[in-house]
């Protein structure tokens, strides 16, 4: 099922995501949070057919040599995702990849560090497998 506008909280393999507190200027670096870290909210906002940006307390999600980060200062737009459902992932998961979708956001197994977005390893099935850390689960957040 499509994503829908709106606050979410998102995870993988039952660990949360978050943004760092990076000095102002700088871009955030979106990392894997440890258990017991109250969450933040991410915005999404949908602009085409699967096509998304991903926003942290107005910080936009960019890929910067091969990671994912939240940038705040001025500059280009935020970076448009396709957030596709991963049927074989269960409830509200999806794969979050870049215009090519070639490359996606990958998690890193600890805790505090960061996406990558890399090459994706999808399965030759049908619908496709996809390997955990590349599949993200959003909750809904009101």
């Amino acid at each position: 099922m499509p994503l829908e506008n709106g606050s979410y909280f998102i995870q993988n393999r039952e660990k949360y995501l978050a943004a760092t507190d990076e000095e102002p200027l700088l871009p955030r670096r979106v990392i894997v949070l440890p258990d017991g870290v109250k969450p933040p909210k991410w915005n999404v906002k949908k602009v085409g057919d699967d096509q998304y940006t991903i926003t942290i307390d107005e910080a936009r999600t960019r890929t910067i040599e091969d990671k994912v980060f939240a940038v705040t200062v001025e500059g280009p737009e935020p970076e448009v995702w396709y957030i596709v459902p991963d049927e074989r992932g269960g409830k509200d998961s999806y794969v979050i990849t870049t215009q090519e979708r070639f490359k996606g956001w990958v998690a890193p197994d600890e805790p505090y560090e960061q996406i990558m977005c890399r090459p994706l390893i999808v399965g030759p099935s049908d619908p496709p497998f996809y390997p955990p850390n590349e599949t993200f689960q959003f909750t809904r957040v009101w």
